[in-house]
């Protein structure tokens, strides 16, 4: 039971990080576009979205 407890703080704690990631890819987006893409920024969201594809695949493992 306390590792089926475990699993679930730790498929809540995936899912918001996800949430937050896909957050802050928007805000990113939003900001530069006012603003104008720079080499940094690109970088940024691509970093981002190998978090994404990072937590997304561990959520997946996470359903077993």
């Amino acid at each position: 039971m306390k590792q089926y407890i475990r699993k679930l703080r730790h498929k809540r704690y995936v899912s918001k990080y996800l949430n937050d990631l896909r957050w802050d890819i928007i805000n990113v987006t939003i900001s530069s576009s006012a603003v104008g893409w720079t080499e940094a920024t690109s970088n940024h969201m691509m970093h981002l979205g190998y978090l994404i594809r990072k937590y997304e695949r561990r959520m997946r493992w996470l359903r077993f």
